[in-house]
């Protein structure tokens, strides 16, 4: 997939819901989403159970890459960076 594939926004049925009603529907709008949020927000998102941001990230975005780094964070801080250095990779 070209770089530019990861950048597209999802179609509308397949966006990203937060639990907090923010809907995001690319890479370039999640960073500033999970600025945004609270660590509570975050933790509706990334647990134990699950991550939800890396899930999105690969099924969606079709970025796998991006998916597998998601999956070793933790924090709303280290998503933020993940996010941010896969987007200047991408650009």
């Amino acid at each position: 997939m070209k770089n530019s594939e990861y950048l597209k926004d999802a179609p509308p049925e397949k966006a990203f819901w937060v639990s907090n009603g923010w809907v995001i529907k690319n890479l370039e709008e999640l960073p500033t989403a999970l600025e945004n949020m609270s660590d509570e927000t975050f933790a509706n998102h990334v647990n134990g159970n699950k991550n939800d941001f890396a899930a999105w990230t690969k099924e969606v975005i079709g970025d796998r890459m991006l998916s597998v780094t998601l999956q070793m964070v933790k924090s709303r801080r280290g998503a933020i960076d993940a996010v941010r250095r896969r987007l200047k990779q991408l650009k």
